[in-house]
């Protein structure tokens, strides 16, 4: 799945990486520096991917030096100079006078000397120095401008120099570029700069396409990855309320995917049972027990009883042999029925799409729907499958050309038919069948003075019959496919195993309640500590318990107003208790 995921968040800045990296190609101006600004949105790993993709794709052709600088690292133009020198030269510049290259020691040059940067470019034939700004709306608007006039000019106009050195030019030395990432706008981030740093740049404004929740999703369940199992409708709700809450970003979403299958993997015992072939050796006894405890393994034996087949049923219950080999089937069998639902849903999402319904619903909404068994006989898909009907010729082959290489029977056969249709109309207009609201009309009679309508039909040609025909073929072999297809999961057999729907591991990771543990704590340190002086105190005060614990409970017995003197009289009683308990023992030991 990781595996998957990298790929198609690859492919949505594959764009914007190309951009990048033919401005950072392109000859640089005397005057200005060239600055790129890459709107990324709220994604904090978008930009980072962006810039790892662009060094790597300009080091096969150009020597360069990436240096990436977070607000966090530096406080102040000494320590950003510290920064980009340590970064270029891979040197541990850490003091002042100590910390320089061997190279440098005799010039005796500070470690926030840009000379020390234009020596280590020469001997090296760097190419382009790449400054990468990561979150740069978080940086201190001063700093940028004095980082600018720095390596633009050499000198410090909004500042004090640092050193006499930065009096001469380091933009003709060094050929710096900036990359800035941006995450609300290109107009919020200019008011952090002034107007003269602004004309230093020569700024190129690029745009990174936004992932959406649904790409992402879809990307996960899709029928072609190789998958042991699925997420339900339950846990899969309970991640994407939390996402339209919170307005998480994208890493969020993953992660909360990520965790979903490792949980199943690692803390749920059956998914051991996910193995193909299925080894006997490494099978308990307590896990044939475990199977047995199953909805479904119940289920199926109520209906061999309710068939009479009480030999198989009696194998299950007792022959642990018989139960792993049906064991083994019956997984493969699910499975297979859980991969053929997941392809009739995304047939149905493709005639959405090609017919561009205005009321299509997203695949979160639709697997959500076919993982709970409500998709098969839901609004939208009657809807959908009436609009099918209603479908002119040039549109109907235009479905069925994105329907052909799906398992719908008899796709190309319907669409040849459909097409020699075409080929034999000599009118302008596309053929329309008998289920098109345009050929009907209203008929108008009068009956003992009332007027009364109904519907009418309108002659239909040759042609328009024959296309009918064929509609209603299609409108049958799709129906009576998702029929078959959209099956309920829950009614299938050890569908625990194949299908992960537990809320409460990830409510407890992704929702914690710091509060109510905390709570529990002071109220129930017993359940903690698991001392045994706390033991048969689970409820009251005690004076065995921790002072925090007696503390907190003094408190929620107190009313709105506490007497602080009340307070401590109540708190050295129930000390003093436990002190002349403890004297009470010894003396009787003495």
């Amino acid at each position: 799945m990781l595996t998957q995921l990298q790929k198609f968040f690859k492919s949505t800045t594959a764009d914007t990486i190309g951009q990048v990296a033919d401005f950072i190609r392109q000859p640089r101006a005397k005057t200005t520096i060239p600055t790129a600004l890459i709107v990324v949105g709220p994604s904090n790993s978008t930009y980072t991917n962006i810039v790892r993709s662009v060094e790597t794709q300009l080091q096969e052709e150009l020597d360069v030096a990436v240096v990436n600088i977070v607000p966090s690292q530096i406080v102040n133009l000494k320590s950003a100079l510290k920064l980009i020198n340590n970064h270029v030269t891979d040197a541990s510049l850490t003091t002042e006078e100590d910390g320089l290259p061997k190279q440098e020691q005799s010039s005796r040059r500070l470690n926030y000397d840009l000379q020390l940067l234009c020596d280590h470019v020469r001997s090296h034939s760097i190419t382009k120095v790449i400054l990468a700004f990561h979150d740069s709306e978080t940086f201190d608007g001063a700093l940028l401008n004095d980082i600018v006039e720095v390596i633009r000019s050499g000198s410090l106009r909004f500042r004090s120099p640092v050193t006499a050195d930065f009096l001469s030019s380091w933009h003709d030395r060094i050929p710096f570029v900036c990359l800035f990432g941006i995450k609300t706008s290109v107009e919020l981030f200019q008011e952090k700069l002034h107007r003269t740093t602004i004309n230093r740049l020569h700024g190129a404004q690029f745009e990174v396409a936004q992932v959406d929740v649904d790409n992402v999703f879809k990307t996960v369940t899709s029928s072609k990855m190789e998958k042991m199992f699925w997420l339900g409708p339950g846990i899969i709700h309970l991640i994407l309320q939390a996402q339209q809450r919170s307005v998480q970003s994208i890493e969020s979403f993953t992660s909360s995917l990520q965790y979903a299958h490792m949980t199943h993997i690692f803390a749920n015992p059956l998914s051991v049972l996910l193995k193909d072939p299925l080894p006997a050796q490494i099978l308990q006894v307590e896990l044939y027990e475990c199977v047995r405890n199953l909805d479904s393994f119940r289920q199926n034996i109520e209906d061999l009883l309710d068939q009479k087949d009480l030999d198989t049923a009696r194998h299950l219950l007792q022959d642990d042999s018989f139960l792993h080999e049906q064991v083994e089937q019956g997984v493969k069998k699910t499975k297979k029925a859980i991969q053929s639902l997941i392809v009739a849903v995304e047939l149905f999402a493709s005639i959405q799409n090609s017919m561009n319904i205005r009321a299509a619903e997203s695949w979160c909404s639709l697997y959500t729907k076919a993982m709970a068994g409500q998709l098969k006989d839901s609004v939208i898909v009657k809807d959908t499958l009436l609009a099918v009907r209603k479908l002119p010729s040039d549109a109907m082959a235009t479905l069925l050309d994105d329907l052909a290489d799906s398992p719908l029977p008899d796709v190309l056969g319907l669409l040849n038919e459909v097409r020699q249709l075409q080929s034999e109309n000599k009118g302008t207009e596309p053929l329309r069948s008998k289920h098109d609201t345009n050929y009907a009309g209203l008929r108008t009679t009068i009956v003992s003075h009332k007027v009364e309508l109904s519907k009418q039909s309108a002659s239909l040609s040759k042609q328009d019959l024959s296309y009918s025909e064929i509609v209603n073929r299609v409108d049958e072999s799709l129906g009576n496919y998702l029929q078959e297809a959209l099956i309920t999961p829950q009614d299938l057999f050890l569908h625990e195993i194949l299908i992960y729907d537990f809320k409460s591991p990830h409510r407890e990771v992704f929702a914690p309640k710091p509060r109510h543990a905390m709570e529990r704590a002071l109220s129930s340190p017993q359940d903690y500590l698991g001392c045994h002086c706390c033991k048969g105190t689970e409820h009251g005060l005690s004076p065995t318990h921790p002072v925090t614990s007696v503390l907190y409970q003094l408190f929620l017995e107190s009313g709105a107003i506490i007497n602080t003197s009340d307070l401590r009289s109540a708190f050295n009683a129930i000390v003093e208790t436990e002190d002349n308990d403890d004297e009470d023992a010894e003396q009787e030991r003495t």
